[in-house]
């Protein structure tokens, strides 16, 4: 029988009290890489491989989260990206909806519901996948 692996799941935040909290909860669903800059963040992408980004949309240059996003579909077309900000604005969510991100949560967030939300994608990708 298959041993049943954690998604692996890339965080991108550059408020150091964030890394420190929300990967520690994340890490009961998934195998959590933590990233707080755009430079390691694409670092990561390109030796790691991931089910899931989640970005901080500003990291902190405006819509950095963006860059990740599109790094990440490029290297890893399967990874579902979800986008979590304290400041949504009608631009990036419409945005977001132009680079394939899967879901925008916004700060304060309530982890149970975010982690259902990706759990739920993650289910429906790996079914169509296994289709």
């Amino acid at each position: 029988m298959a041993r049943y692996r954690k998604p692996r799941i890339l965080f991108v935040n550059d408020e150091a009290s964030i890394r420190l909290t929300l990967p520690r909860v994340l890490a009961k669903f998934f195998d959590v890489t933590s990233a707080g800059t755009l430079e390691d963040a694409l670092t990561e992408i390109q030796s790691e491989q991931f089910d899931v980004l989640l970005s901080d949309l500003n990291l902190p240059q405006s819509n950095a989260g963006f860059t990740v996003i599109e790094a990440m579909r490029k290297a890893q077309p399967h990874c579902i990206n979800f986008i979590l900000t304290g400041y949504p604005a009608d631009e990036s969510f419409q945005r977001a909806n132009g680079h394939e991100v899967a879901h925008y949560f916004t700060k304060p967030v309530e982890i149970e519901e975010m982690v259902k939300t990706m759990k739920k994608k993650l289910y429906a990708r790996d079914s169509s996948l296994a289709g």
